[in-house]
């Protein structure tokens, strides 16, 4: 009889054919289970249920609360459909070579990837507001962008490169025959495009306009630092916690966002299944011979080239503010407030040895979820699920949960680095899972095969095929936590103490301050941070390219 070979398995065969579990990869599978349950599970039931449905009635009864959830509801749909055209356009330039300047819409397309949650808006302001460099040096204006027409542009600038890293994705993947063969049977450039291109894009459309709508829902550093007068949960989960010390207002606001948050991710899911799109593929687009109707391109071009140069504005605003004696009265150039941000060292350091240890958690944890998956194990479905839950959920959502959570024994974590490690770690796992699931599918099993008949154990399999290969998937997926630890501020806010403070929350604390030059000065250095070790990460990930594709198993 013919030995049963079941695919993904990780162990020796039994006598009966079938396959035997290593007690190392199930006592790890049991492992990852339970953290996956006391930092995911735990946290989010502890929100949901610290309420009781009497905090809920009287606070969906409150005219403020009423008015908070329209507003989150209206400024999600506005910022939703602005990002997702913006991104579109970036991912149809990137995509379609005859757009002029295309390479150089890409490289800006990412740069707001990389920035801190509240940046945008930051800029935005000192660029535009009352005392804005080109509302009132330049144009000699009092403007008043404060609201949701502020929050509405900050929220667009922000969050299009998500949707356009996902449409990018969907349109290198639509083969050009299928608008060839359109040209072919005396179709316009314009009725392809239409009658072809645009129906197969449609369902990633969608999904993209999900995944978008989910991170704007929850946006708190834009919100918090623009909305003004205008309300929206994300913020009044903050106002109550901080402002009212009221813990139960906090968790009914964050528990109302969990809702569509989750429900507008699991849509999404589905939509977009588990492919993976990503901004750097190292491949041509795969409609460069097709020629964009005249009408578009220019269309796309436009869009692009007004989004790039507001990009870059308000990047080089937030330098120039650093430098700027007095934002608004005395536009001289100084170094003085780069000095005094030097005397934030703890802060700084704080951020980066934080960002240092969740990125090392997310990228570790995310790769071991990911290979147990692959694993011929039980309940391999709920490691799924629990795997990617954390990027349903809002991140004012991870920060009152971890407050609510670990702030009585028998787990203290309050006051501590470690619950702010913890919270950023597993709040990102669903980047690392998912990009180490897509590069293990991409990994062919006949390798695997043919060292299990040469004998090798699990640890051997792990060491000396899986590791070289998802070297650059590690690599990549603790450069995204990194960047994204770094620069929290959503989390952060909430869990913030004399021990733990990050630069972030010093930046929000100078903005309130209006201390805007001095709060440029340290989101520079935030950048400049942040640039260094993207730049070291590429590099690193680059060897271990080169490494893997050297590798002969």
């Amino acid at each position: 009889m013919a030995t049963q070979v079941i695919r993904g398995s990780a162990n020796p065969r039994a006598k009966n054919g079938a396959v035997r579990i290593e007690r190392s990869v199930t006592l790890l599978y049991l492992i990852v289970l339970a953290l996956l349950v006391m930092f995911v599970v735990y946290p989010t039931l502890t929100v949901l249920r610290y309420p009781g449905l009497e905090d809920y009635a009287d606070m969906l009864g409150r005219v403020r609360w009423q008015r908070a959830a329209l507003n989150t509801v209206v400024i999600t749909v506005l910022s939703t459909l602005s990002s997702t055209l913006v991104g579109f356009a970036f991912a149809f330039a990137a995509t379609r070579r005859d757009i002029p300047g295309a390479k150089i819409f890409g490289l800006l397309s990412v740069l707001p990837l990389f920035a801190p949650p509240f940046m945008i808006a930051f800029a935005y302001i000192l660029m535009f507001g009352r005392q804005g460099l080109i509302s009132r040096h330049v144009l000699g204006l009092d403007l008043d962008i404060f609201g949701w027409h502020g929050l509405w542009l900050a929220q667009t600038i922000a969050f299009f490169p998500l949707a356009s890293m996902i449409l990018k994705g969907v349109l290198e993947g639509i083969h050009p025959s299928a608008e060839q063969a359109a040209l072919t049977l005396g179709a316009t450039e314009g009725a392809a495009l239409r009658t072809v291109t645009l129906p197969l894009v449609m369902p990633g459309l969608i999904g993209s306009m999900l995944v978008t709508a989910i991170t704007i829902l929850a946006d708190f550093g834009n919100a918090v630092v623009i909305a003004g007068n205008y309300p929206v949960l994300a913020t009044e989960a903050w106002f109550m916690m901080e402002g009212l010390a009221d813990l139960k207002g906090a968790a009914v606001v964050v528990g109302l966002l969990l809702v569509p948050a989750v429900s507008l991710f699991l849509v999404s899911r589905s939509l977009l299944g588990r492919r993976s799109y990503s901004t750097v593929t190292g491949r041509g687009s795969t409609m460069d011979q097709i020629k964009t109707p005249a009408l578009l391109k220019w269309s796309v071009m436009t869009i692009c080239s007004i989004v790039s140069g507001f990009v870059v504005l308000l990047y080089a605003g937030i330098v120039y503010a650093g430098l700027a004696n007095t934002w608004g009265t005395d536009w001289s150039l100084t170094l003085r407030h780069w000095r005094e941000a030097l005397t934030y060292s703890d802060a700084l350091w704080s951020s980066i040895l934080i960002g240092l240890f969740a990125g090392a958690l997310t990228a570790i944890l995310g790769q071991i979820a990911a290979f147990l998956k692959s694993r011929h194990l039980p309940f391999r479905p709920l490691l799924d699920f629990l795997s990617v839950l954390p990027g349903a959920l809002p991140g004012v959502f991870i920060g009152v949960g971890f407050v609510l959570a670990f702030n009585n024994p028998p787990v203290e974590l309050a006051g501590t680095i470690w619950i702010v490690v913890l919270a950023l770690g597993f709040w990102h796992l669903p980047l690392a899972y998912q990009a180490t699931s897509s590069a293990l599918d991409q990994i062919h099993r006949s390798i695997e095969d043919a060292a299990r008949d040469l004998g090798a154990s699990e640890l051997r399999l792990v060491s000396d095929i899986y590791a070289p290969l998802l070297a650059r998937s590690l690599m990549a997926s603790f450069l995204q936590s990194f960047v994204r630890s770094v620069s929290n501020i959503s989390v952060v806010v909430f869990l913030v103490a004399p021990g733990n403070v990050m630069v972030t929350f010093v930046i929000l604390q100078m903005i309130g301050g209006t201390d805007w030059s001095g709060a440029a000065a340290l989101t520079t250095f935030l950048l400049i941070i942040t640039f260094l070790c993207i730049g070291l990460a590429s590099l690193l990930a680059g060897r271990a390219s080169t490494q893997s594709r050297g590798f002969q198993p």
